[in-house]
């Protein structure tokens, strides 16, 4: 069996694992330590909850240079909460190593000015969105000469048409004969890899083979008319009252209006979603992760990375329509080999959406009744 020890990780950082009742590598972990911790550049696709994160963090954390000053790595997410999420796992790996690596959070929504006073304490590690990175640069604050590792998390959605432009930018401004760059996702649609290789050099492909949708996800819907649909949650929560659940809606102003809506019929929730303030967003996911709310109304920004503990139900109160989004949105629920439920709430011409999920990820969707 595959140790983390085995693989090469330092000592220090295994104790660490340990702590974190982290003990063996998962398969994506074992598949990718050795191409990436070697330079090489790679796609990591797994499934949700498999440790991607990890997968990456681990063998580049180990390849940094603590004693220099330059900025080394950095990690390109396509929310700030995904972002804020990446940077903890940092804090959580370094906080008993020595020497410590520094690392910084660059986010929208966030205070500029601050964020360039901490860019005096030379991070050897950043984690944001690009568009703040890219200004930070053209204020010349943030120096990406000596960057030489590069992850582009949740890349099939960072590669799309509307996104590969920031990303070739950021591209530009790091070393091109030295870098490294790594590739994530739990998908891989559109042509993305195709456009990570013209973007790498010789990418290497790593897959982790497990079945897409997890087995422990039980999937159902609930047929509801759309001008009915909040009364068909409002009542779905009452009658099987999770643990902690996630409504998902495609647009902000839906999420705002679900809320409001629950809300009158005196349901506690908070809504998430792009429009909000940074604050508002934090304040929204400390709720909700420390059970203070039981129900968070948001919109797609919350189905890509996010990994909250103990999410039993998660519900589409809008289907995507796209079969890898439902596989994003239902991965937020069992996690780690916990039981998830995926229910959602098509009306009479959404249920195509229902058999397309079906078919593209073999899974069977029941339905159920009140």
């Amino acid at each position: 069996m595959t140790t983390f020890q085995s693989l090469g990780l330092s000592g220090n950082r295994i104790e660490t694992l340990a702590r974190q009742n982290i003990t063996t590598p998962t398969e994506i972990q074992t598949q990718s330590y050795t191409t990436l911790f070697n330079g090489q550049d790679a796609w990591l696709s797994a499934p949700t909850g498999s440790g991607k994160t990890l997968a990456y963090l681990l063998p580049l954390l180990e390849r940094i240079d603590s004693s220099s000053k330059d900025l080394q790595f950095a990690i390109l997410s396509p929310t700030q909460e995904l972002a804020v999420q990446i940077h903890e796992c940092i804090r959580l790996l370094e906080k008993d190593y020595e020497p410590a690596i520094r690392s910084q959070l660059l986010i929208g929504n966030a205070s500029v000015v601050r964020q360039k006073e901490k860019l005096k304490k030379k991070p050897h590690v950043i984690v944001g969105t690009v568009g703040r990175m890219l200004e930070l640069n053209i204020q010349r604050k943030l120096k990406l000469h000596c960057c030489r590792m590069i992850v582009i998390d949740e890349a099939d959605n960072m590669l799309a048409d509307d996104r590969i432009d920031d990303i070739e930018a950021f591209l530009k401004t790091t070393p091109r004969d030295q870098r490294q760059v790594v590739f994530t996702s739990a998908t891989e649609k559109g042509g993305a890899f195709n456009t990570a290789q013209s973007i790498g050099k010789n990418v290497q492909w790593h897959q982790a083979v497990q079945s897409p949708m997890v087995p422990s996800i039980e999937h159902s819907y609930i047929e509801a008319p759309y001008h009915n649909k909040a009364r068909a949650l409002h009542q779905l929560i009452k009658n099987t009252r999770p643990e902690r659940a996630i409504a998902f809606v495609h647009r902000n102003e839906s999420a705002e209006a679900l809320g409001a809506d629950l809300e009158r019929r005196h349901l506690r929730v908070h809504v998430l979603h792009a429009g909000l303030s940074k604050f508002e967003r934090q304040t929204a996911l400390e709720q909700f992760r420390s059970g203070e709310t039981k129900l968070l109304i948001a919109s797609d920004v919350a189905a890509r990375g996010l990994d909250i503990k103990g999410i039993s139900h998660i519900i589409n109160v809008d289907l995507p329509s796209d079969s890898s989004d439902y596989l994003h949105r239902a991965g937020r629920t069992g996690r780690m080999g916990e039981q998830g439920h995926a229910i959602s709430l098509p009306s009479e011409d959404e249920i195509k959406l229902i058999r397309r999920y079906e078919r593209d990820l073999k899974i069977t969707v029941r339905e159920i009744n009140f």
